[in-house]
């Protein structure tokens, strides 16, 4: 018998690994076996007892390049010593968010145990690539939409950076002998309960323009790689498929880099893991304190309103460039969506060109930041494509998507309704905002996001848990069903207050109010008794007088001939004294259609004043519940409604406007958006309903009364415009208001200037806005 010492060296330095398995065979004897605990750089021994003979050693363990030393002829105690070579393969992402790739994580864990922000917050932010840089793109896809890294710009810009390294140190560490036996396995692991990991992010074969997706949802969710491709290290290219939503609530994925060494743990079994948590970048809404930096607005047989719109976006500061969408002509356009792994058309097709004026309802405006590659931040603007089915989608697809413009479509391909409470101008952003609770207070920075969802206007729930996923600007849900339409941009809007010194306060609202309407035509009915309401005034400078055309609103009237519901034009036109009498109104009672019914002034005017005013009021108290909003804070301004259709139903006494009048008054005595009452529209212009600028407000006009003045340089002006200019100048240094005339082009539709017009916005200063560097980004400004 012989004492057979086997002493091992383990490399200087800093590696993850101690333990190697030493195994003695030789024919006629039994197999010795030991797990030796080593020591970097120290020397370690163990003694074996074992016959003299011819005998096998074998030395394996994780990270360890194995020894296979034969025939080694055993006659008397003897000392074999080797130093031993530890060869290991890491996973590395930007961690910390500096565009520097980290070291790596923990072994056999995945790093970090959860994704956090704030200033030490960890975890990779991935950004969702969904603009056009590359030629090589199809029509209707986003560079994240296709299997390929689209161009240099999109590497540079759209994608972020996984690398894979082998270390290497001991004897051999300048070129380390990998044995041929190892190999490598990438793979992506999703959140317990959400979809596939593979359909949310897609891993590319290098960081070479044209790289090919080796892990993504066309593909795997693992791929084999050889040690021979990553040589010393080997840079990918990352990009998310998608922001966080529907079966991806988390917007986290695990990548892990498995290493199987097979003379430790078998064939095709990993032996070490390295693994990191990502996280896809949020998309995070506009609100209006950000710059805007382009006007988009619709061809639509509009000249004269584009004209108009254009004037007032080149006189503000800073100028508003304008770009004109063109639905009519644009290519049809097949809208993709991952359905499953594959891309599919949304809904069988395309829609052909047609005439879509309502640029608003088609996207909303915002915009994504991540942290770049190296230094600095990556901002792109990001439309979100509400889940609305019509020809301006076409141009979106075709022109607006760009280097610069990405689209994400969080409906496509669900079975989720399309309806109008889907459109744009039923989604809006608060400016930042702050709630206080006994003396805490929670700040929103980024705003909030509010819209409405009720009975009869839903927003479809992909869109919901889009928006509710993103987690940064807390959902604030109105009631809309009293408005025919269904849009919150009906009844507020907030406009800059830059005097404030609460960067929490730096806003007024703006909120519809049929009172203030009403009390504004009181107080100058003894004067003015006879001004035109919803008339065109023009000077003849002929007569030295004006000549007032009515202007018409497009009602449902009942075709006895042909049997059909057709839309007729009705002159609205009348006098503050026709607004405050008891005299018939022009437009029908939509309940008691097909029959030619008319109501009377008195009844519009109690059901605005103690109906709609009092819904409007709801929501406004809503709003209250969610953030700090005063009365100091809101401005009313006028404009009257009109009952547009009737919800069919029994009212309950909750829902009467007045519970000591019988019955409902032909539905004049029951809330809007109530069963057995109305669902409105606006009857003189919707002002609320109009576009923030910089320095300008351009505001649809109301065409309320006109007050004949010769003092006045137009001879005249309007009482409802004087209102709100007034209003707006007291805000002090609050900006101008610029009134264009949207009548024929959009109001008699239901809409407004905002509904027809969208923009891109500069993200917020919130460095500057809170004075603290960290409100530079979204990921230190959140917390932990």
């Amino acid at each position: 018998m012989a004492n057979y010492t086997v002493q091992l060296t383990a490399p200087a330095g800093v590696y993850p690994f101690n333990t190697v398995r030493v195994s003695l065979t030789c024919a006629g004897q039994p197999q010795q076996i030991q797990n030796m605990i080593l020591t970097p750089n120290v020397a370690v021994s163990h003694v074996f007892d074992i016959a003299n003979g011819t005998w096998d050693l074998e030395i394996s363990g994780a990270g360890f390049v194995p020894e296979n030393e034969q025939n080694i002829v055993v006659n008397g105690n003897a000392v074999n010593a080797k130093n031993l070579d530890v060869v290991w393969y890491t996973l590395h992402t930007d961690r910390n968010r500096d565009g520097i790739l980290d070291n790596a994580g923990l072994l056999n864990q995945v790093t970090p145990t959860a994704i956090t922000y704030g200033t030490a917050g960890i975890g990779a932010i991935i950004p969702v690539n969904c603009n056009r840089d590359g030629n090589n793109t199809a029509r209707g896809y986003a560079d994240n939409q296709d299997q390929r890294v689209n161009g240099n710009n999109d590497l540079v810009t759209g994608t972020s950076r996984l690398e894979l390294r082998r270390n290497a140190l001991g004897p051999n560490a300048g070129a380390p002998a990998v044995p041929v036996g190892w190999s490598l396995l990438l793979t992506v692991i999703g959140t317990l309960g959400e979809n596939p990991a593979r359909q949310h992010l897609r891993i590319f074969n290098g960081i070479l323009n044209n790289s090919t997706e080796i892990i993504g949802p066309e593909t795997t969710d693992n791929v084999a790689i050889t040690t021979a491709t990553i040589g010393a290290s080997k840079l990918y290219a990352l990009e998310a498929v998608r922001f966080a939503g529907n079966g991806f609530t988390s917007g986290q994925i695990r990548i892990a880099l498995h290493v199987i060494q097979p003379e430790v743990t078998g064939i095709g079994n990993p032996t070490y893991l390295f693994a990191d948590r990502v996280v896809v970048a949020r998309w995070i809404g506009n609100h209006h304190l950000q710059e805007v930096t382009r006007m988009y607005v619709a061809d639509a047989n509009n000249a004269q309103f584009r004209v108009d719109l254009g004037a007032a976006a080149g006189a503000d500061n800073p100028v508003i460039p304008v770009t004109v969408g063109d639905p009519a002509n644009a290519t049809p356009t097949a809208v993709p969506y991952l359905n499953g792994n594959v891309w599919a058309n949304y809904r069988g097709g395309a829609l052909p060109a047609g005439d879509d004026r309502w640029m608003r309802d088609t996207i909303v405006s915002g915009h994504c930041t991540w942290p770049g590659n190296g230094t600095g931040v990556e901002n792109k603007d990001v439309f979100m494509k509400t889940h609305r089915w019509r020809h301006l989608q076409n141009w979106v697809y075709e022109s607006l998507i760009s280097a610069n413009v990405g689209i994400s479509y969080p409906a496509a391909g669900s079975a989720d309704a399309i309806t109008s409470a889907n459109s744009g101008g039923n989604i809006a952003v608060t400016p930042p905002v702050q709630k206080t609770v006994n003396g805490v207070v929670t700040p929103y920075r980024y705003g909030r996001i509010y819209y409405g969802h009720n009975r009869y206007h839903r927003v479809d729930a992909s869109s919901r848990n889009f928006m509710a996923a993103q987690n940064m600007q807390a959902p604030i849900i109105l009631d809309t069903d009293w408005l025919e339409v269904g849009h919150v941009d009906e009844m507020m809007t907030f406009v800059p207050n830059n005097n404030a010194a609460n960067a929490f306060k730096k806003w007024k609202l703006l909120v519809a109010s049929p009172a203030e309407a009403y009390r504004v035509m009181t107080a100058a009915r003894a004067a003015h008794g006879g001004a035109r309401v919803l008339n065109r005034a023009v000077w003849n400078n002929g007569t030295n007088s004006f000549n007032y055309t009515s202007l018409q609103i497009h009602e449902r009237q009942w075709d006895n001939v042909n049997a059909r519901y057709r839309h007729v034009g009705v002159n609205v036109g009348a006098t503050i004294n026709d607004f405050l009498g008891n005299g018939q109104a022009p437009l029908l009672n939509p309940r008691n259609l097909p029959a030619q019914l008319r109501y009377t002034y008195q009844q519009l005017r109690t059901w605005n004043v103690n109906g709609v005013e009092v819904i409007i009021n709801r929501n406004v108290n809503l709003l209250k519940q969610a953030f700090d909003l005063d009365d100091t804070d809101i401005i009313k301004v006028p404009v009257i409604f009109f009952p547009e259709s009737y919800n069919d139903g029994d009212f309950t006494f909750a829902d009467k406007v007045s519970g000591w009048t019988i019955g409902r008054d032909n539905g004049f005595n029951v809330y809007p958006g109530k069963q057995g009452g109305f669902q409105c529209g606006a009857l003189t212009g919707d002002m609320p309903n109009m576009f923030v600028g910089n320095d300008r407000l351009m505001i649809p006009k109301p065409f309320g009364p006109w007050i004949e003045d010769n003092t006045n340089p137009n001879h005249g002006y309007d009482l409802f415009e004087h209102n709100l200019s007034q209003k707006i100048a007291a805000i002090g240094g609050g900006p101008t208001c610029d009134f264009i005339d949207d009548w024929d082009d959009y109001h008699v539709a239901l809409g407004e200037i905002h509904c027809g017009t969208n923009e891109l916005r500069d993200r917020y200063d919130g460095q500057t806005a809170y004075g603290n560097a960290r409100y530079a980004n979204w990921w230190t400004a959140v917390d932990a």
